[in-house]
């Protein structure tokens, strides 16, 4: 089970030229950028799209969700450079799917009622596609935070 979350999640790398200390100075700094960003801890970040589609949220107005959203953990190499391991965690609308399926399945199983057979392909029909649509939310985002971190962009820094 774990191996299948696993291969759900998006993750991904990619290379800052300097430390760590250098890569929070340059997002201090450079405050423009496509995405939103929350400090975790010293080494990891939350960044979050400015526009999420699926969850209805634009420019992260306070809410009971975060919308499109990944994480970032940096680890700083002995080169100078920082790896910034970008990754995603499993959505919580994903949780609520398999549940209510779940719900849906117990109650037919112990009632008199029969299973619509159209119920069967529901859910799994819901995963297929919210997984689709939220992944290429996903990679947008990802796409924008490693050119935020590229090299174009620190050569700016520097």
């Amino acid at each position: 089970m774990k191996n299948l979350i696993k291969k759900t999640l998006l993750i991904e790398s990619t290379e800052f030229n300097g430390s760590v200390s250098e890569l929070k100075e340059y997002i201090r700094i450079n405050i423009e950028r496509k995405f939103k960003l929350d400090w975790i801890s010293d080494t990891e970040f939350k960044f979050l799209a400015n526009v999420s589609i699926g969850t209805v949220i634009v420019n992260h107005n306070p809410g009971f969700f975060d919308g499109i959203k990944g994480y970032a953990k940096l680890t700083e190499l002995n080169n100078g450079k920082t790896i910034v391991e970008l990754k995603t965690k499993l959505r919580v609308e994903m949780y609520s799917i398999g549940i209510l399926f779940l719900v849906f399945l117990s109650i037919f199983f112990f009632s008199n009622e029969n299973l619509p057979f159209w119920i069967l392909f529901l859910f799994p029909a819901m995963i297929l596609w919210f997984g689709f649509v939220y992944r290429l939310q996903e990679k947008r985002l990802f796409e924008k935070v490693r050119q935020y971190l590229t090299k174009e962009n620190t050569l700016k820094f520097k």
